[in-house]
């Protein structure tokens, strides 16, 4: 019980701070000893610091109450294809440090944890912090994750089944890792630190070299089982359509996400269609064709927006949230893409779930996953010893 109040008084703090002891005390419901004792020993362990004091109002000045954000620090790592992004933070995300490594050309699960743990050793001495204040080391990657285990259960990029990865991280650093897929860590980060802040139900799509999901139902990263949740972009949509990495046809992933466009770029030029375009084209490419005017470029940036759009749809259908962000790096292809998806999501939405909805665009560069990572354990650290225990049971 005690650790229970002492974890509802520091995140009362974190997330509403800074506040006086009497705000602390009307907030919490805790008696005015308890929250004196438990104050104490959080400002004597640099958890908490003093902030000043409250604006005059009449009678005595209140001392006010914040989080120390330097009481620890944390690492979050994300793995791509073919290389790691790593990012040092304070307990408010705030990004200390950043580096990117290339990952081993063998993917063998031995082979990419020597290289993160090699990674976060030098992100962490760049950064100039001691490895005895980390808390923590989070770790995204696109898959099925099961969080609770440290397992990778399955991994399309590296084709890994049932791998250990937490712990075979956590016995070279000798650190508590955490494993998360990486959507997940972007929407634990919106939740403590973005606009999913105090936001009960909202949803987080990303757009990308993939099409990822993250769910907080009732202020809870909803996992499923297995951590299965968020595979939006292997609902089938097109069953007759262009094969996608995960072996089945039709995915929304293969008829939408960047490489499917670049994909259906040069399949149009194969085939004649006049455009500015050459087969070499990135997706920015395609973008600036697009606000020049060039037909196929518009063609291609509508299409993947309309199936977006019914993807999204789907979600809403399913999760209802009041709040949804969709991010990536897919989005900076702007207007040409987005107002199509947009305009699918309201054709496709059951009558009235969009009432009163919000939809933010927040484009997401590769620091911001290794902060999202980052910020999976910053979660971590502030979750109810309540749930912690359910967890390892």
């Amino acid at each position: 019980m005690r650790a229970m109040n002492r974890n509802l008084l520091l995140n009362t703090i974190r997330s509403q701070g800074p506040l006086s002891r009497t705000q602390l005390t009307e907030l919490s419901g805790l008696s005015v000893g308890a929250v004196s004792q438990i104050v104490n020993d959080l400002i004597e362990s640099r958890w908490v610091t003093e902030a000043g004091e409250s604006d005059f109002t009449g009678g005595r000045r209140q001392v006010l109450l914040r989080l120390n954000p330097t009481a620890g620090y944390v690492v979050g790592l994300k793995l791509m294809e073919d290389r790691a992004v790593c990012a040092v933070t304070d307990l408010e995300a705030t990004v200390l440090n950043y580096l990117e490594r290339p990952l081993p050309t063998s993917h063998g699960p031995e082979a990419v944890a020597e290289t993160l743990s090699h990674t976060v050793i030098h992100a962490l001495y760049e950064a100039d912090i001691t490895r005895d204040k980390v808390l923590g080391v989070g770790v995204g990657l696109a898959g099925v994750i099961n969080s609770a285990a440290g397992i990778v259960h399955y991994s399309p990029f590296f084709h890994w089944q049932n791998v250990p990865l937490a712990g075979l991280l956590a016995d070279q650093l000798l650190l508590p890792v955490y494993l998360e897929n990486d959507v997940n860590t972007l929407t634990i980060t919106e939740q403590l630190f973005g606009p999913g802040h105090d936001v009960a139900n909202f949803a987080v799509l990303t757009i990308g070299r993939g099409i990822g999901l993250g769910v907080v139902i009732n202020h809870q990263l909803y996992r499923g089982h297995k951590g299965g949740v968020g595979e939006v972009g292997h609902i089938t949509l097109l069953p007759d359509g262009p094969p996608c990495d995960c072996g089945k046809r039709g995915c929304l992933e293969a008829i939408a996400s960047d490489p499917a466009i670049l994909r259906d770029m040069r399949a149009a030029l194969a085939e004649g269609v006049a455009s500015t375009l050459d087969t070499g084209a990135a997706l920015e490419d395609i973008v600036q064709a697009a606000a020049q005017g060039d037909p196929l470029a518009r063609d291609l940036l509508a299409r993947s927006g309309h199936y977006l759009g019914m993807g999204l749809a789907i979600v809403v259908n399913l999760f209802c949230p009041s709040l949804i962000i969709v991010s990536g790096e897919g989005v900076t292809a702007g207007a040409h893409r987005l107002d199509p998806m947009l305009e699918s999501l309201r054709e496709h939405t059951f009558n009235g779930l969009l009432d009163g909805v919000e939809t933010l665009i927040k484009p997401t560069d590769d620091q911001a996953w290794a902060r999202g990572a980052a910020g999976l354990v910053v979660g971590k650290i502030f979750e109810s010893p309540l749930i912690q225990t359910v967890e390892t049971a």
